[in-house]
């Protein structure tokens, strides 16, 4: 009987338990997913989703904002001539017509609102691409504290009762616009790292509004 029996080796044994299935393992390794507001302030993004980015977050305030101007100069009382009163033909009358009165049109309260609700809802996203731009250059995303630099220098200047020398102040205050307006400029068109640095892995190619911007 044992001339019947197949001829097996070890190493075909060994191969045929490999094939058998395994029983399932935890992986140890692997990566907490990280939360959204987390996952949007992390990582790296390359100059096109940055622009992109960007140019949608703060065109369409300014599209409302251009919408009301033109409804304000649209508007009949925008600019009322002075005319004659009627009761007294040798008094002239002076409409007054004030800002707030022309802002307060229904058209108008629905722009506002549209734009300041975009605004507010924009405003993670916005320190969200100069973050992650900042991570692509291999700088910590705190630098956008640049930004504000003006407007806390202009607003400290202006605090300020008596100023012995206002045309040092003026010099300094443009200066630190100047150095501001450089930095925007640096962080929108210097490319960034080609290796992996200290906050991930080079940014994909490619501009998917959804994702690389969004994070969604």
């Amino acid at each position: 009987m044992d001339q019947h029996l197949p001829n097996t080796a070890p190493e075909q044994i060994s191969q045929t338990v490999n094939f058998l299935p395994k029983e399932p393992h935890l992986i140890l390794n692997e990566k907490p997913k990280l939360g959204y507001f987390s996952r949007i302030f992390s990582g790296r993004m390359n100059r096109q989703n940055y622009i992109v980015g960007s140019t949608v977050f703060v065109l369409v305030p300014l599209i409302c904002f251009l919408v009301i101007i033109f409804n304000i100069l649209l508007s009949p009382s925008a600019f009322a001539m002075p005319y004659l009163n009627p009761a007294n033909p040798g008094e002239i009358i002076t409409p007054q017509v004030s800002i707030p009165s022309l802002l307060e049109t229904p058209q108008n309260e629905i722009w506002t609102a549209i734009g300041i609700l975009f605004f507010i809802l924009s405003i993670p996203y916005l320190f969200s691409l100069q973050i992650k731009r900042l991570h692509d250059l291999n700088l910590t995303g705190w630098l956008w504290i640049i930004n504000f630099l003006p407007l806390l220098f202009i607003k400290s200047m202006f605090s300020l009762t008596n100023l012995s020398k206002p045309d040092i102040w003026f010099l300094i205050s443009n200066f630190v616009s100047l150095v501001s307006g450089i930095f925007s400029i640096y962080i929108s068109l210097w490319p960034g790292t080609k290796e992996s640095n200290k906050y991930g892995d080079p940014p994909i190619p490619r501009s998917n509004f959804l994702e690389d911007i969004l994070g969604f």
